[in-house]
């Protein structure tokens, strides 16, 4: 948990105190309001602490189960995300809010149901003591497991449990299935919270309830949540084709998807759902084509249950092979000059003999942090193997525009690609030697890193083939920009574009700003994301500022 910590940034850190403070004041006013009303003496005076306690702890529940559903309503966050408040709140990371607010769900039912505990044990002496009286009229068993509350807060921990232990990181990689559903169980849990209070244990000395009426607060997340649901539902049953499936090397798929009432924006990603796999089962994918084409792609490596059951229903090996010819043309409103995006990208599935192309439906799209790419003249692209695929869309975006002479304020691109293996390279290679080619008005550098260690066989070929028909491009991968082998040093790496950007070299002409913004996209694992953005605050100097922005699901 301390090292999650570590990749916090200053807005998730100010934004944390704040939730907490938040959650402070609401454990107070639950227990003032309970200690200091002077109808309560006849469960003040007998209980006292646990009382105050469990109340106060209750308080943060009501807050917080009635907000656990906002980071999943994509909807209602992509419309805050073009307003103020995107710059107030972190919105692209409603993941990692949703589990913030989950944590703090399980640290107030730990003290709530503590709290009540110690109350049914001091209830029970006093219910078996001669004379008790009414207030409890129940055994410590029989407020435990006949009573609505007791009841209801059973089922809810029992809710908690199986969805707590499978919504870990390791647990949703071995078995996806398990946490979809158990996950699930929420609606269970809030629907049991929604009945909780019914029974209504808390009463002053004149008998009247004094229960929190915490479903009036529930309601509104519930059903601002139903709304999302139906939104969501209509949306995915609108007319959705699978045009073209391509098997690429490292076991990737891409699928080309055909829906006329999907619009979106290059750098958004979408929701993917194969009935034949799972009818219920939806998968985040980035979009990799561009809104300028006809058709809307994603592409999806063979590394989980779900993913591998996809191979297997197109008839794909993860080890698949390559070659064949993609073609991808403008689509979708065209630009004037009938220029096409055409690469060579891998080899069209062919479906065997009794099987059709399997349905599919896709549900958005969603805004991204990628999504302000064209917001910046200077913007550096960073991508860890499949996290590649945002920058796709965003790359070939930007391709039509330059070369149809539209409208665009990124002047230069600096694109990293980090891979594992050599084999990686190849599905994205020659749509980068494409566009690497034929960019007229942005200035595009890319740069490529191999990080696996290589082996003497490979060696032997790269040198034995390194003189043929040589065009001055990367032996490797074609390009005109070399392969490296390692990891890139960021910190030298942002250090020189500093200086070249001081000095006037690195965008002559420019006008000299202030601060001048380069803008610093990434998608990838946490630890390199870790490094970015250190590198970025530490680089930020002299006039020169690195945002830093990472891609969230």
């Amino acid at each position: 948990m301390f090292k999650a910590l570590e990749t916090w940034t200053p807005r998730r850190y100010a934004f944390f105190i704040t939730w907490f403070i938040l959650h402070v004041i609401l454990f107070i006013f639950g227990v003032l309001r309970v200690k200091l009303d002077a109808n309560l003496s006849n469960l003040n005076v007998p209980l006292n602490y646990s009382l105050w306690i469990a109340r106060g702890g209750g308080m943060c529940l009501i807050w917080d189960c009635s907000i656990i559903l906002l980071p999943v309503c994509r909807n209602i966050l992509r419309i805050l995300r073009v307003s103020f408040l995107n710059k107030l709140i972190p919105i692209d990371e409603n993941i990692w809010f949703h589990k913030i607010t989950a944590y703090s769900i399980l640290v107030c039912t730990t003290v709530h149901a503590v709290g009540h505990y110690v109350n049914f044990y001091k209830m029970d002496r006093l219910y078996r003591e001669p004379g008790h009286s009414p207030e409890f009229g129940m055994s410590a068993a029989e407020l435990l497991y006949k009573s609505p509350a007791g009841i209801t807060g059973h089922i809810m921990l029992l809710c908690m449990v199986l969805m707590y232990t499978t919504a870990k990181q390791t647990g949703r990689n071995k078995s996806f299935e398990a946490f979809w559903y158990t996950h699930h169980l929420a609606f269970v849990m809030l629907g049991a919270l929604m009945f909780h209070g019914i029974g209504c244990i808390v009463r002053d000395k004149f008998g009247n309830c004094r229960g929190y009426e915490s479903y009036r607060y529930l309601a509104i997340g519930y059903t601002l949540y139903i709304i999302e649901r139906f939104i969501r539902a209509f949306r995915a049953r609108l007319d959705t084709r699978l045009v073209k499936a391509i098997q690429h090397p490292a076991g990737v798929i891409e699928l080309q998807i055909q829906k006329p009432s999907f619009k979106y924006k290059p750098g958004q990603y979408l929701f993917l759902n194969v009935p034949d796999i799972s009818n219920y089962e939806w998968h985040p994918f980035t979009i990799t084509s561009s809104p300028f084409e006809d058709y809307v792609s994603v592409h999806i490596r063979q590394v989980g249950d779900w993913t591998r059951a996809l191979g297997t229903r197109m008839g794909v090996e993860k080890e698949g092979g390559s070659g064949g010819r993609g073609n991808q043309a403008a689509g979708m409103k065209r630009p004037e000059k009938n220029t096409e995006l055409v690469d060579d990208r891998g080899e069209e599935i062919r479906i065997r003999a009794g099987f059709s192309m399997p349905q599919v439906c896709i549900d958005g799209p969603f805004g991204a942090p990628t999504e302000d790419v064209f917001d910046h003249e200077i913007v550096v692209l960073v991508g860890s193997g499949i996290g590649v695929t945002p920058f796709a869309s965003i790359l070939r975006d930007i391709w039509y525009r330059a070369n149809n002479n539209m409208p665009l304020k990124t002047k230069r691109i600096e694109f990293y690609w980090v891979c594992r293996d050599l084999a990686s390279l190849k599905w994205f290679q020659s749509l980068l030697a494409t566009i690497e080619q034929s960019m007229l008005h942005v200035k595009l550098k890319i740069h490529i890193y191999c990080t696996a260690v290589m082996k003497p066989d490979q060696h032997h070929n790269i040198a034995l083939h390194l003189h043929d028909d040589y065009t001055g491009a990367d032996t490797i991968t074609g390009l005109q920009a070399l392969t490296n082998f390692g990891r890139p040093n960021f910190g030298a790496i942002f250090s020189e574009l500093r200086q070249g950007i001081m000095n006037g070299t690195y965008m002559p002409g420019a006008t000299q700003e202030l601060v001048v913004d380069v803008a610093v996209f990434f998608c990838g694992p946490g630890a390199m994301a870790k490094s970015l953005r250190k590198e970025s605050r530490l680089q930020s100097k002299n006039g020169v500022r690195f945002s830093f922005r990472k891609e969230h699901f």
